[in-house]
Order: structure tokens, then C-alpha cells, then sequence
């Protein structure tokens, strides 16, 4: 900022981002974030993962300089979260406190006195969590008696997106945050998500009731240096399945630091033992079930780098700070865009090359979408919410089903940003096969009906099932000995989609499953094994009904690549 336009508090500024904080310059707009809350104003950022959040309201905590004095109250939504950027700020000698569910009496009387304007040691940083401006009236009073002796600085709603009811995240304590602006108009709120399209954006500032007034301040949420890429699960007894994960590790990220999400905690802790016992991968498990000293120490080996691989569910990251992640994993689907999102961004904060996987199999989004519609529990969402939920699962299906648009481009038109896939220059495997194999799109209507007809006839009169790939080599007329043993050689569509590319039959399934016209479901086979097979899904007439549908494949190419680009050295 040039010196004839600088704000006021612009020597602070800059003393504290060097002395305190051991920084030289700023990202993209943390310096406008900081001058608008020191100005007393609403802030609303919304900052890609990585882009350097936290700064944005620690930084103007620890300044004196500010129309607004005090303390500055942080809600967080997790345990995690606050711990590690407590733990961050003490090591930089800020005074901070943390009062959340963990605290005991002697804990909450300590917090209290040192929240007393007396003697005027108040700490420059307080972490909260949502629930306790919701039920604690002990914090609700001594927020009064600050507000009353224009001691409270500001608010930061960090992962604002929690408030909206259009975003995936929900949290029901969120929703009474509003109370802040009411009981204390006067304290400037800041709201920091990096997970928000236009609308949960626009949500957000109303719930919050942020004034017209506003700052907000929006970037670009491409992350260049990632390479996003879309496999298919491998499935197997044993952990077997792990076999091309472990491979894809050694091969391209030798001794590197990664995160592997997993669906849950059990899952956590099978891949962590396999990767270890059977590919001797310097692996472990991280997940809520553990106890806070097993898992702060596995947090501290994995940081340090004592520990390669932390294999996690997907709280785990929210906040921390490691710039040197070289790949995130996916084992299991994420359960939305905003999700898989978040989730990568953790890769490659360093801006150097850095690989996304994803292991897709139909059978774990199914699993996402049985789980949200069997939720019982006491803050269990409404229907809309629900639904919400369950189109964010679906968007995900449809994300990785998608072989012939630039992964990029779709992960960014999700946030209401436009991209031009030649600015993607092969960084995700859709753009690495364009370069090999052009795209072509056909009327592809009579195709579709006639696999519609094939499954709708396969589902309803055979006693045996029929998965997604019987159904398609039955299109196809594949002389295989599994369909002569079912029969399906002697169905009346059998090879109705004969000498047809091989590329346009496997959209043309994909794109129905997507649609909703066909449905993969989850049953139990005779060995005991859960298989999935192909039915028709509720969406299922509209495609009956259609006039034209076109659908655009690549010939002669793959449906995935295991092309990376982020192995040590290169770009």
C-alpha cells in the first residue's frame, strides 16, 4: 500500500506482522481484512484453503492502535482447530485463552478473573465455541460487563459457512449467532469461510446481520499447484484393495507428507495397519475415538515429520498449519464439493506441485446418502436440510462420474467462479487425456432408452442380480461365461448396443446413474460380501419421456489416468 493512502494503523501493522508473527509480506487481501476490522468495520472473507485465514483477525487482535479496544472473541466449531491455533499463539508470546466444553470449574474461574477489567490484564484473544454463547449465561454476562466498559474488540465467526442453511455443514449453534450483533450491536463482526458459493455467502452476511456497510472480500479459489485426479476404488479382502494407493505413495511421493481421508474411524485405523504392515508406509491413524493425549501426539509426529502419512477422517486439518502436505487422498468419497474442497486445499499450502486423489466406487456415496437419510440423532437436520445434504453427496457423484470435463473447471463453477480449461494446462486428468483423445458429442437418445429397457427388464424379471458391468456387457453382447450362467446371453437386448465405442457406453451408464435414471444399490450376496447392483432410479420417466439425449465421450480414450504431476522435482 503506498504511503499516501495508507491507514493509520499501517506502522503497526506491518511492526506486528514481522515481529510477532514472523512474516514479510501479505497474501491476498489479509491486509485489507486487517485495516477494515481495525477500522471498526463488518468483514466478510471468504479466502480459498490455504489463503492464510487466521491471520486475517490474529494479526489486528494483538494491535492497539484500532477504533476498537479489548479482546477479541473467536468462535470455532472445533476442539481441534482451537487447540492447535491456541497453541500456535502462545509459542508467539500472544496472551489467549480457550473456554470450551473441555474447561473445569477451576479452569472456567481462572478464565473469569482473567476476564475481569481490573487491573487491565485482559487477554488479547479468547477462543469460544458456538455452543457456549448459546447455553453458557455465565459467558453471556461477562460479555455484557466487557461490552458495557468497550472491551470487546470484535467477533470472528471463523468457518462462517456453519451458519447457512444451504451449506453442507450445518451446525445448529450457528444459527444463534445473530444474538451477537443484537446484545452487542456496536462490537464489528468478521466472518472468515472458505467454503462458500454465492448464496451460502450471501446467507451468511444476513444471518450474522452484518451491516450494509460490509467489507467483503472474495478471490479466486484456484489452487494451480494441485493436480486433481479421479481413480477408480479398488475393492479386495484382506486391505487388498490398497495395493494401487500404496503403489501411487512410493512411486510419486517417497518419504512426503499426505493425508489420507477415510470414511470412518474404523477405516482409519485398517488402512493406517495395512499401509504399514503390508507396504511399509510410515502411517497412522487420527480420529475422534482416541484419547486427546494419543492424539496430540500423533498430530505433533505427523507435523514435525516423524510420521509421513496421517490417516484421518475429515475433521482432522481444519486449521492446521503444514505447508509441506504433497498429497491428500481420498479413500472414501468426500460429502460435498465443498468438502472435497476444503479437504485438498490442505495439499500443497507451499505453492508447490502437490496431487489430489480421489478413489471413487459408487458404493461409498450410497453409504453418505443411507447415513443422512437414517439420522436419528437429537440435532437431527430438517428435511430441507436433509435433502441439502444429500445434493451435495449427489453433486460429488456426479464430479467423479464427469471424465470429459476439466476437473478444475468444475470444482470453481461450483463456487461461482468461472475458468477456461486451457488455463488448466494439464493439471487434472481430464485435461491430460484431452490431449490424447478428442471430445465428441452425439445424439445418443435411442442408446440410453434402450439401456433403460435393458436394465428396467434385467432388474425385474431375473431372481439374480445383475451389476452396473453385467448390464453393460449384456448391452454390449460380451461372450462372457458369467452371463451365459445367468442367462443374460438370451435376453432380448442382449447385444442391442453391439460395435458401439466402448467410451460412449460407459458415459452413456455413467450419465444415467447421475441422472438418477438408473441407481446403483447395496445388497448382500449368498457369500456374505454387500455387491452392488444396477436398477432403475427415480428420475427414471423424464428419460423415458426425452426427446434428445446427447452425451459427449472421448474415443478411444480412459476413463482414468493415473498421470500425476507433483513427484519431488517436477512441475
Amino acid at each position: 500500500m503506498p504511503p499516501s493512502t495508507a491507514a493509520p494503523y499501517e506502522l503497526e501493522i506491518v511492526r506486528v506482522l514481522r515481529n510477532t508473527f514472523g512474516l514479510e509480506s501479505f497474501r491476498t487481501n489479509q491486509r485489507e481484512a486487517i485495516t477494515g476490522t481495525l477500522q471498526g468495520k463488518d468483514v466478510f472473507v471468504l479466502m480459498p484453503t490455504g489463503g492464510g485465514k487466521s491471520l486475517c483477525y490474529q494479526l489486528p487482535a494483538v494491535c492497539e492502535t484500532g477504533k476498537t479496544r479489548g479482546v477479541t472473541f473467536v468462535v470455532s466449531p472445533l476442539l481441534a482447530l482451537m487447540h492447535d491455533q491456541v497453541g500456535a499463539l502462545e509459542k508467539k508470546g500472544v496472551d489467549v485463552l480457550l473456554w470450551n466444553s473441555e474447561r473445569t470449574q477451576d479452569d472456567v474461574k481462572i478464565i473469569m478473573q482473567r476476564l475481569s477489567m481490573r487491573g487491565g490484564g485482559l487477554p488479547k484473544v479468547v477462543y469460544i465455541t458456538p455452543e457456549k454463547i448459546k447455553e453458557s449465561a455465565l459467558l453471556r454476562s461477562k460479555l455484557k460487563e466487557l461490552y458495557d466498559g468497550k472491551q470487546i474488540a470484535r467477533f470472528v465467526i471463523d468457518e462462517a459457512h456453519c451458519i447457512s442453511s444451504w451449506g453442507r455443514d450445518f451446525r445448529d449453534a450457528y444459527q444463534e449467532l445473530h444474538v451477537l450483533r443484537e446484545e452487542y450491536p456496536d462490537v464489528p463482526i468478521m466472518a472468515l469461510t472458505a467454503t462458500a458459493n454465492r448464496t451460502v455467502a450471501d446467507d451468511i452476511r444476513l444471518r450474522l446481520r452484518m451491516r450494509p456497510t460490509c467489507i467483503s472480500l472474495t478471490q479466486s479459489f484456484n489452487r494451480p499447484n494441485l493436480f486433481y485426479t479421479i481413480l477408480p476404488k479398488q475393492t479386495g479382502k484382506k486391505g487388498k484393495g490398497l495395493e494401487a494407493m500404496a503403489s501411487f505413495i512410493k512411486e510419486r511421493h517417497p518419504r512426503h507428507s499426505g493425508v489420507i481421508y477415510c470414511f470412518s474411524r474404523n477405516d482409519c485405523e485398517k488402512v493406517a495397519m495395512t499401509l504399514r504392515n503390508e507396504h511399509g508406509l510410515g502411517a497412522k491413524h487420527f480420529h475422534a475415538g482416541m484419547d486427546a493425549a494419543e492424539k496430540a501426539a500423533t498430530q505433533a509426529e505427523w507435523q514435525s515429520g516423524r510420521v509421513a502419512i496421517i490417516v484421518a477422517t475429515i475433521a482432522f486439518g481444519m486449521g492446521i498449519d503444514k505447508a509441506d502436505v504433497r498429497f491428500v487422498i481420498h479413500h472414501s468419497a468426500p460429502k460435498s464439493m465443498d468438502g472435497y474442497y476444503q479437504e485438498t486445499g490442505r495439499a500443497g499450502r507451499d505453492g508447490k506441485p502437490a496431487d489430489c486423489v480421489l478413489y471413487y466406487d459408487y458404493g461409498d456415496c450410497k453409504k453418505l446418502i443411507q447415513l443422512i437419510r437414517s439420522d436419528r440423532s437429537r440435532d437431527r437436520p430438517s428435511p430441507a436440510n436433509m435433502k441439502r445434504q444429500e445434493d451435495g453427496v449427489r453433486e460429488v457423484i456426479e464430479f467423479c462420474h464427469n471424465n470429459t470435463e476439466c476437473r478444475r473447471s468444475y470444482v470453481l463453477r461450483y463456487f461461482g467462479e468461472t475458468f477456461s480449461p486451457a488455463d488448466c494446462k494439464r493439471s487434472c486428468d481430464t485435461c491430460v487425456n484431452a490431449q490424447q483423445n478428442q471430445l465428441t458429442t452425439t445424439d445418443a437418445t435411442k442408446q440410453a432408452k434402450t439401456i433403460i429397457q435393458l436394465v428396467e427388464t434385467l432388474s425385474d424379471g431375473l431372481e439374480t442380480n445383475v451389476s452396473e458391468k453385467q448390464a453393460m456387457n449384456c448391452y454390449t453382447g460380451a461372450n462372457l461365461k458369467e452371463l451365459r450362467d445367468k442367462g443374460l446371453d438370451r435376453h432380448p437386448l442382449f447385444g442391442a448396443g453391439k460395435g458401439q465405442p466402448k467410451e460412449l457406453v460407459s458415459r452413456l451408464f455413467a450419465d444415467l446413474i447421475v441422472g438418477n435414471a438408473l441407481e446403483l444399490v447395496s445388497k448382500e450376496n449368498s457369500a456374505g460380501w454387500h455387491t452392488t447392483y444396477v436398477t432403475t432410479g427415480s428420475k427414471v420417466q423424464s428419460f423415458r419421456s426425452a426427446k434428445k439425449i446427447m452425451v459427449s465421450y472421448r474415443p478411444s480414450g480412459m476413463a482414468f489416468t493415473t498421470t500425476g504431476r507433483a513427484n519431488s522435482g517436477s512441475q
